[in-house]
């Protein structure tokens, strides 16, 4: 294990272990205290840490950025996957880009007719350190439906052509190898990739934080779907608290889903948060209208 100061991120502060999620662009900080540092490691395409919270149990850091943890994970997993998954009339393959802990995936896993999974994961470290260390990610990597595909998830969206019921964009933050899923060739290569009444997801920020970027999605995918709407939760890890996804449909309209199709099993998600989900604050409502 690399000394202590060797990570980004994380600071020693008397005899206690902080790490700190540096947000210049909001001129302000996030501080998580750590119990101990289960693993560390530079893959090929990041530094990979898991470290046990005080608040929060076990939490993925790539890079320095807390990415999930293991006491509010769910919330990001049920939001981000069973919108598009209740939308979709009869899904038959489902893929999703990022989520290498299989989170999305075992979401999506809990739907019997759904043939194919599949996962696009850059860093295959990142899988293998989700499996070893957190327990829901082994149980749904056992799944046979799931498929887990270890290359750039920009460059494998541009060999799909119409064959993706439902697609879960799970990408992080704006800025390095994550740029390019933010850019008007992405969203088309999504478009191209998806079945005649696909459904795409994206992870879309916080919406108090960096507005500019949820109007940036939600109008470049306004340019290419028929139907596109956001929705909003509460992640109580996540910088600011509520957090927003973008769903982009070419026929089916999140508002008319079935959530009767909801299975049983979920901690967060319910058929009367699939629609309430939905109901933006005005400060939302009118900057997407500009």
């Amino acid at each position: 294990m690399a000394d202590d100061d060797l990570l980004l991120g994380y600071e020693k502060d008397e005899n206690e272990l902080w790490l700190w999620d540096d947000l210049p662009e909001l001129h302000m900080e996030v501080g998580y205290r750590i119990n101990r540092l289960l693993h560390f490691e530079r893959s090929a395409y990041q530094e990979i840490s898991v470290a046990e919270t005080s608040a929060f149990g076990r939490m993925l850091v790539l890079d320095g950025v807390p990415q999930i943890t293991e006491k509010d994970g769910y919330i990001y997993n049920e939001m981000i996957s069973h919108i598009g998954l209740l939308t979709h009339p009869n899904p038959q393959y489902v893929a999703m880009i990022g989520g290498g802990d299989c989170g999305p995936a075992r979401e999506a896993a809990r739907y019997p007719d759904i043939k194919r999974i599949d996962v696009v994961e850059i860093d295959p470290r990142v899988t293998d350190v989700c499996q070893r260390l957190f327990n829901r990610s082994r149980a749904a990597a056992l799944d046979p439906r799931i498929t887990i595909f270890h290359e750039d998830g920009a460059r494998w969206i541009q060999k799909q052509r119409e064959r993706i019921d439902v697609l879960l964009i799970d990408r992080s933050d704006p800025f390095g190898p994550a740029a390019v899923l933010y850019s008007r060739a992405f969203y088309q290569h999504v478009y191209s990739s998806l079945s005649y009444d696909g459904i795409a997801v994206f992870q879309s920020g916080s919406p108090f934080f960096d507005m500019k970027g949820l109007k940036t999605t939600y109008h470049r995918l306004q340019s290419l779907f028929p139907i596109v709407r956001t929705y909003v939760t509460s992640i109580p890890s996540f910088p600011g608290g509520i957090w927003s996804f973008t769903v982009a449909s070419k026929r089916h309209d999140p508002l008319a889903a079935n959530t009767d199709k909801l299975p049983a099993g979920t901690r967060y998600m319910n058929k009367a948060i699939a629609r309430s989900a939905f109901a933006l604050p005005e400060y939302i409502q009118d900057a997407l209208r500009t």
